[in-house]
């Protein structure tokens, strides 16, 4: 390096005004140099192409399914997806926790008991002593808001010291009432746990229904999509065999000195891009057979195969009425009633817990000692009784968290109310629009299938006027292209129309319903 910190012994090419300045600049220029044409290398090793080590060389097409074979219609599709598809099982094991969930909500009237044991032993001084307590009680609400409360503690203990020995047995009864007069109290409030999670049972059940009926639906349309990419490949044949066709007719008349040899060019190109067409139609038939078999949740490898064709007929369709079906059945608009119901229990809740916390209370006692503690449950009987009764009770003060609560259930409610308006014009909405659409597809359909037959009337004529020599190979394959594409216009408007069938159904509410299928969901 020399002075000013620059490599020496490095050759770059610097301007001649460079060369005035100081050295440093002359450094500083140097550097920018290098910089740049490391940074020149490093780009270049950047644009090499990678090589990824699943990567074979050589080329070759892909291999098709080696599985077997299995011929399925749409019913059937329909009805192995629903035992098979992970979603709607995931669905039914959710049931079992929700099925249990319900059973405990409604045992809150069940009496309920707990034994507590303990044992106890120390040593004072040259003593030593030993308790033993049993105390079993059991306890039970009533729908009218009653505690009852019964307890027996049974208490044995023993002290050894040097000069003798002392055991002693205690025994006692108890039962306790007590009745909320205002906080807490009457059936509405008591049962309010248990009507909230039987409405919760009734959401889930439409949880369930849900799930099923967007698999049913998923599934029909990937069937449709299916045997739609299916087709496609026997329509991409057929439009190969008439490029073929109009080849074989091109070198005919060449070789009779009726066409120009450079007219074979756009045939033979027609034919390779009808073959490119062929092979991107049996790329997206393997697509799409791999989406239903992951949705039917079969091995990829299964060489599925549609057992029927696309066809449809035309549907009569009643606004008002599929609008009343959809009033009826639609799993989201009846969770929002539902929610709105719970909503509407919750506010009771709330403004019952600001009331003053007033409760009758009442109990029994039968105390009793003995020698041991069995022995003295067995003198209770004769044991005088201790009777209590009262009356307590319990005034908040400056509590705001109990209008809070008020203030969020009725909220709360208002909200679910505007949700439900909100929903009830969605719903509305989409009813109109399936309808409009299926109709609208409906005669898409009818006109595609009109375009197709008439493009291949049109086609038949032009390839008979050339075969005579007063056509041209450009008019017949812009006939051909125009056929192509008026033959997947009339299945991609047959499929459309299949579709929005289903999603209709799926609107109002009535896939299950459709399908004829039975939920293993007995009611609550």
């Amino acid at each position: 390096m020399d002075s000013y910190g620059c490599v020496k012994g490095v050759s770059v090419a610097v301007p001649s005004a460079l060369n005035a300045c100081p050295a440093i600049i002359r450094c500083m220029a140097v550097a920018l140099a290098l910089g740049t044409a490391v940074g020149g290398a490093e780009i270049s090793h950047a644009q090499m192409a990678p090589h990824p080590r699943y990567a074979h060389d050589g080329s070759g097409p892909t291999p098709p399914a080696t599985g077997p074979e299995l011929r399925l219609t749409l019913p059937e599709a329909v009805y192995l997806g629903l035992r098979r598809n992970s979603g709607v099982r995931g669905a039914y094991l959710q049931r079992v926790l929700d099925a249990y969930n319900l059973h405990v909500a409604e045992s809150a009237f069940t009496p309920r008991g707990n034994l507590l044991s303990t044992v106890d032993a120390d040593r004072t001084g040259g003593s030593r002593g030993v308790a033993i307590d049993l105390s079993p009680t059991v306890q039970t609400l009533t729908p009218l808001g009653t505690i009852i409360a019964f307890g027996w503690d049974l208490r044995q203990s023993s002290r050894r010291q040097p000069d003798g020995g002392l055991s002693r047995g205690e025994s006692a009864l108890t039962l306790s009432v007590i009745q909320p007069l205002l906080k807490g109290a009457g059936y509405d409030t008591t049962m309010a746990p248990v009507r909230i999670a039987r409405l919760q049972e009734r959401y889930n059940q439409l949880r369930l229904k849900t799930a099923v009926a967007n698999t049913v639906t998923d599934i029909a349309r990937a069937y449709h999509q299916f045997v739609q990419t299916r087709q496609q490949i026997a329509l991409a044949d057929g439009a190969l065999q008439r490029a073929r066709d109009l080849e074989a007719t091109n070198r005919a008349l060449i070789a009779a000195g009726r066409m120009a040899a450079v007219e074979l060019f756009q045939a033979q190109a027609t034919t390779a891009a009808q073959e490119l067409a062929l092979l991107q139609a049996q790329s997206a038939f393997d697509a799409a057979r791999l989406a239903l078999l992951t949705l039917l949740a079969l091995d990829l490898d299964t060489r599925v195969v549609p057992a029927d064709r696309l066809t449809a007929k035309p549907v009569r369709i009643d606004v008002n009425e599929v609008r009343a079906l959809a009033f009826d059945n639609r799993p989201d608009y009846l969770s929002q009633l539902v929610a709105i119901e719970s909503a509407r229990i919750g506010l009771d809740v709330a403004r019952n817990q600001r009331l003053w916390d007033v409760s009758v209370v009442a109990g029994v006692s039968v105390p009793g000692a003995g020698r041991s503690g069995w022995r003295a449950s067995e003198k209770l009987p004769a044991t005088k009784t201790d009777l209590r009764a009262g009356l307590q009770l319990n005034i908040p003060i400056n509590d705001l968290s109990l209008k809070q609560q008020e203030v969020q259930a009725s909220v709360g409610l208002r909200q679910n109310e505007v949700a439900l308006e909100q929903l009830r014009a969605q719903v509305d909405q989409q009813v109109r629009d399936g309808v409009r659409t299926v109709d609208a597809m409906w005669r898409q359909y009818t006109l595609s299938r009109q375009v197709r037959e008439l493009g291949e009337r049109t086609l038949a004529g032009e390839m008979a006027k050339l075969r005579a020599g007063r056509s041209s190979n450009f008019q017949v394959v812009s006939f051909q292209d125009q056929l192509r594409s008026a033959e997947s216009g009339e299945l991609a408007a047959l499929v459309a129309y299949l579709d929005a069938l289903v999603l209709l159904d799926l609107q109002v509410g009535t896939t299950i319903d459709t399908w004829g299928i039975q939920l293993n969901d007995p009611p609550p």
